[in-house]
């Protein structure tokens, strides 16, 4: 059988030019495909391990269209304005036997609650180095070299669009963008569930 020289570390820090030349890279317009999806409040008031199953499953379901969409030994940026960026290197089996907690990179309820009982469980090391569901941070993206595809999942809090109520708290919402034909069709042949609850919007939305 062909052996394959695939890289041996999944996530590559990029920094100093490669670094900025991503982060500046024009993105797809619209007219080659867009669609978003927009999680609401209905989300955040699933109970915290749901919320994290759903995490889960979308990085799986994530990390399969990427492979799809990636020639085996390529590679795609994964980028955040705000932190650290790196390339990853989808085809490497990074995910193997991860818990929920390792694939989510978030406590789960049953460690937080033994930490304020004491307890202090073992910490434990996330596998992706940066989340595909936005973690509180503004934007994530994740785009190959050419940038001929661009999946960005966005955090926002605030009264927005409309939604201002007396008396209302803070609304939170997360944003997951597909940009590009190819990747929003690899998406929507098997959507994440995470997918299926929010509101679909399209390039005139």
């Amino acid at each position: 059988m062909l052996e394959l020289n695939l890289e041996a570390e999944a996530w590559m820090p990029l920094s100093g030019d490669a670094e900025r030349h991503a982060l500046d890279h024009p993105w797809p317009s619209s007219e080659e495909g867009s669609v978003r999806f927009v999680v609401g409040e209905d989300f955040f008031r699933l109970e915290h391990d749901v919320r994290l199953e759903l995490y889960r499953e979308l990085a799986e379901r994530m990390l399969g269209v990427f492979r799809e969409l990636t020639p085996l030994g390529g590679w795609l940026y994964a980028l955040d304005p705000q932190h650290p960026c790196y390339r990853l290197h989808p085809h490497v089996r990074f995910e193997a036997g991860a818990t929920l907690e390792e694939m989510t990179g978030l406590y789960t309820r049953e460690h937080m609650e033994r930490v304020e009982r004491g307890i202090h469980p073992p910490s434990f090391e996330p596998r992706w180095a940066m989340d595909v569901h936005p973690a509180g941070d503004p934007e994530h993206l994740f785009a190959p070299p050419d940038f001929h595809f661009v999946f960005a999942s966005r955090y926002r809090v605030g009264n927005f669009d409309g939604l201002e109520a007396p008396g209302r708290g803070p609304i939170e919402t997360e944003t997951y963008e597909l940009l590009g034909h190819r990747l929003i069709a690899a998406v929507e042949r098997n959507p994440p569930a995470l997918f299926q609850r929010a509101r679909r919007l399209g390039p005139d939305d």
